[in-house]
């Protein structure tokens, strides 16, 4: 017997992990992949080539896990994504955003002058709110910090209010919005997304509020990093684990089983695993306290994300900032298919209607330009995340020819910025929602594993305790929810460390 199993070695579970070896505990983590990390991985998808599979940029990882892991002795290394983003028009014109004020100014001025006001009191605001959430996040109720009335109206409301409460440029305004859509089954102009947004502004690993990076290797080496200050503690790994049940008796979870019947014994699970696969997958119906079966019955889990992963031969040369023989200040950015609110939400309803979006929003990401050992000499990867392609197609389910499809208009629809792109291609991955689904373990593909809008937010996640003695909820499910945070797996811990296994 151990004093502690960890079901899923996704990066919240290897921060559970961590901290309760650090604190002399006994802890085993089972893992069903041959790699850890869950979401949070480099793979090597072709020869030479090294992909984030899913996850791709870091902002949210809290900055006490790092220093009380010891991570960057550990090799995380992350850097600043600048300039942040880059939003090219089929018109010729683009809007590129970066750290330095005077620089934004001038790009927003040639658009609307009026809107590099607008653009600063947007953005001082939407940071006030992301560190109110920071926070929040550590509470001990999360709910329990006093929101004004301003916090709690942006969260309610849509993220297009939010934003055309300060500028008006279409360009600025689509932009800015989609920290609100990002990984949600929602347009812009729906209620809650103005949370979404505000939590993408919630992060400080970067050392500055709200800022976005990669991370030098791929987001792999968060997993590394965290599995090594696991195993550096004592903690033992399991891969090609596969958990197929939480074993409960009287009330009581004391183990776990797997697929090929192993049985291991512990007074304390921990589950990485999303809410739907840890309630309804690894424990029987009559084991769940009625406050589970209530949330499960209302939880919106619908993954709306596809991720596609091109190895190019080339960089992409972009007809409103001409020239792919050298890198640019715009290939370092996030590059933006987002020309206007209204393209935002045709792309939800069109999905919602069709089963896809026709012109999606792309949001696309070369870390090559700062971290050539990902990719062979002269070649760069390019990572998109597309919205809208949901799980649950209304025409009908996900087969080969719609994966191939969708892949197609997502190259289609960056060609018309960047004519070059279907040319330069030598290969693709293409992971719509049921493949995140059966690869990482993310019901329904929610890489958020439930939606962040309202009635799923901070408090209103699963609770970390969840009802059944000696079983705790440690992914993204619980609070304060999805991203690469660790939070949840730090909540795991230090609510086991309060009294769920004693010390040997």
């Amino acid at each position: 017997m151990t004093d502690a199993i960890v079901v899923g070695a996704g990066h919240n579970g290897l921060v559970a992990a961590a901290y309760l070896a650090r604190a002399g505990r006994d802890v085993l983590v089972l893992e069903r992949r041959d790699v850890l990390g869950g979401a949070a991985v480099s793979e090597a998808v072709w020869p030479g080539w090294t992909v984030s599979t899913a996850s791709y940029v870091c902002s949210l990882l809290h900055p006490r896990i790092v220093e009380e892991l010891r991570l960057g002795a550990y090799g995380y290394e992350p850097y600043r994504k600048d300039p942040a983003s880059f939003t090219p028009l089929l018109d010729g014109r683009s809007l590129l955003l970066s750290r330095d004020d005077a620089e934004n100014a001038r790009e927003i001025a040639a658009f609307d002058a009026s809107d590099v006001a607008g653009f600063r009191a947007f953005d001082a605001e939407a940071t006030r709110l992301g560190a109110l959430l920071f926070d929040a996040f550590e509470a001990d109720d999360p709910n329990a910090p006093h929101f004004d009335a301003a916090a709690r109206s942006a969260f309610d409301g849509s993220v297009a209010d939010f934003v055309e409460r300060y500028v008006r440029t279409p360009v600025l305004q689509a932009t800015l919005a989609t920290d609100g859509l990002i990984g949600t089954y929602a347009g812009p102009r729906d209620a809650g997304t103005g949370y979404v947004l505000a939590h993408h502004y919630a992060g400080r690993a970067l050392g500055t509020q709200g800022a976005w990076g990669f991370v030098r290797g791929g987001m792999g080496s968060i997993s590394r990093a965290l599995a090594l200050a696991a195993r550096i503690a004592g903690c033992s790994f399991r891969t090609n684990a596969h958990v197929a049940r939480i074993l409960v008796r009287n009330g009581r979870a004391y183990g776990v089983a797997l697929d090929d019947g192993t049985e291991f014994e512990a007074p304390l699970v921990l589950s990485n695993a999303d809410p739907y696969t840890t309630f309804n997958a690894l424990l029987e119906p009559q084991e769940l306290p009625q406050q589970i079966r209530t949330k499960l019955a209302t939880w919106q889990s619908e993954g709306c994300s596809l991720k596609l992963n091109l190895a190019l031969g080339a960089l992409p040369d972009f007809t409103a900032r001409p020239g792919g023989a050298t890198a640019q200040a715009h290939h370092r950015a996030t590059i933006h298919v987002a020309p206007s609110i209204d393209y935002l939400q045709t792309a939800h309803d069109d999905a919602r209607a069709l089963g896809a979006s026709r012109e999606p929003m792309l949001e696309c990401f070369m870390q090559t330009p700062t971290d050539a050992t990902l990719a062979p000499p002269g070649k760069h990867l390019l990572s998109i995340f597309a919205q809208y392609y949901p799980y649950e197609r209304a025409d009908g389910p996900w087969d080969e020819r719609k994966r191939e499809a969708a892949a197609d208009a997502i190259v289609a629809t960056l060609a018309r910025y960047a004519p070059n792109v279907p040319d330069i291609i030598e290969a693709r991955q293409i992971l719509a929602p049921p493949d995140l689904e059966e690869r990482f373990g993310l019901h329904r593909g929610h890489i958020f594993h439930g939606e962040l809008l309202p009635g799923q937010i901070l408090g209103d996640r699963f609770p970390t305790q969840t009802g059944i003695e000696g079983l705790l909820l440690c992914g993204s499910g619980a609070s304060p929810g999805g991203c690469v945070t660790g939070i949840p797996g730090l909540r795991a811990a230090q609510a086991a460390l309060a009294g769920a296994v004693p010390a040997r």
